[in-house]
């Protein structure tokens, strides 16, 4: 179980709950599904304990970029705290 989270703490989304999937569109609900197991930042804490999380990904035509991606909350056995690390995020 995850102890002391807070915000700006870096997390492996461990997976995913059936209700924030189910009404999603195949491609959709298949995105959402590639985040499991890659690492993002804590955005938010809400009142009801739920871990507020974004992933997303710039892309870059010429001289334009666009930034698409999803945030969403999950409860705290869908994440698992890492360690300190200076590695980049993806």
């Amino acid at each position: 179980m995850v102890t002391n989270v807070k915000v700006g703490d870096r997390i492996k989304l461990l997976g995913l709950p059936g209700w924030l999937t189910h009404d999603l569109p195949k491609d959709e609900r298949d995105e959402m599904y590639s985040f499991i197991g890659q690492i993002a930042i804590v955005q938010e804490i809400d009142s009801y304990g739920y871990f507020w999380l974004g992933f997303g990904k710039t892309t870059e035509i010429e001289n334009t970029s666009h930034y698409s991606g999803h945030s969403f909350c999950v409860s705290r056995e869908f994440i698992e705290l890492e360690p300190n690390s200076d590695s980049n995020l993806d």
